[in-house]
């Protein structure tokens, strides 16, 4: 065992040597990078059977710096800082040890999250850290409730198609992961910041772009279920101008925008569902039942499955009065 941790010793002298070699001398880069490189294969070789690697990472600062230094190394070592990243927040022996290092360093998270400004090539490397570091309630909370979470509807709306569908997923978890003290934060954040998140979630719902509007809608579905999220989904079920943006999806007639239809249903059909209707919500549905009920049922023939939902709220649409 000493001798074992003599040589993790050695190794990250090396590490740290290297790095700030690399740091010092920004004109000879690719000779310093490459000792780098090598360092980090050599460290992730052993994190995953000898954990106290980790700790004395951890303890010299090392695993900031090589997440900072990423971009600059090749693809290969990129994995393996992935790699030691994942061993370190995956550990339930270094959680608390995490979690107070990321306390300690909160320009961590500032560096992952901002990886979505990165090239494609990084984006996936960045996105898996951030949402194992999610994971983590100490992390998860620094992020949602602070202006890093509100970044998530710039990138997911990027340009590129692979940044904006990892950053969907990153959001995704934040938002619905299944986990008690997760959906008692996200519940929270929603109430303390109703109106500007629906705001800004709405111009996800109205984007050009069909991969946005339907991932934005079914994510949109999957926070208005929760059962924490209860107060939230019937404050956002009685506002007027949501309900029309939903029959506007539901109703459109563009067979190529059939995503965009089965995913508006999933959340349109909370506003019929609802036993307490405002009646600014039955004026708007009274007002556009010949149309609902005609898109409905040709949903209903076109062979998709949408269990016992479609007839009922077929039912309970025509129970409706006449506008």
């Amino acid at each position: 065992m000493a001798a074992d941790t003599s040589s993790d010793e050695s190794l990250l002298q090396e590490l740290r040597k290297a790095i700030e070699k690399h740091e010092s001398t920004p004109d000879e880069k690719s000779e310093d990078i490459k000792a780098c490189e090598a360092c980090v294969g050599s460290v992730a070789k052993r994190a995953h059977s000898a954990q106290q690697i980790i700790h004395h990472l951890i303890k010299e600062n090392l695993l900031k710096s090589i997440l900072y230094h990423l971009p600059e190394f090749s693809p290969k070592a990129r994995q393996d800082i992935k790699h030691i990243w994942l061993i370190s927040l995956k550990s339930e022996v270094l959680r608390k040890e995490m979690d107070d290092y990321i306390r300690a360093n909160p320009e961590i998270l500032i560096l992952l999250v901002r990886g979505y400004t990165k090239d494609d090539s990084m984006v996936q490397t960045y996105g898996d850290i951030l949402r194992f570091s999610i994971k983590h309630e100490a992390m998860f909370y620094m992020i949602l409730f602070s202006p890093l979470s509100w970044q998530f509807f710039n990138f997911v709306t990027a340009e590129e198609y692979a940044k904006s569908a990892d950053a969907f997923k990153t959001f995704k978890i934040m938002l619905t992961r299944n986990n008690g003290y997760h959906r008692k934060h996200v519940a929270g954040f929603l109430k303390k910041n109703f109106t500007k998140f629906f705001g800004k979630f709405r111009e996800l719902l109205t984007d050009d772009r069909y991969h946005v509007k339907r991932q934005a809608l079914r994510l949109l579905s999957d926070v208005l279920q929760a059962k924490a999220n209860f107060s939230i989904m019937v404050k956002y079920i009685s506002q007027p101008s949501n309900l029309e943006l939903m029959i506007k999806h539901l109703c459109q007639n563009d067979n190529q925008k059939k995503g965009i239809k089965s995913e508006a249903f999933h959340v349109f059909k909370f506003f019929v569902a609802n036993p307490r209707k405002p009646e600014c919500i039955v004026e708007v549905l009274a007002k556009n039942k010949t149309k609902l009920i005609s898109t409905l049922e040709e949903m209903e023939k076109d062979g998709s499955d949408y269990g016992q939902e479609l007839p009922l709220l077929i039912k309970r649409l025509k129970q409706l009065p006449a506008k």
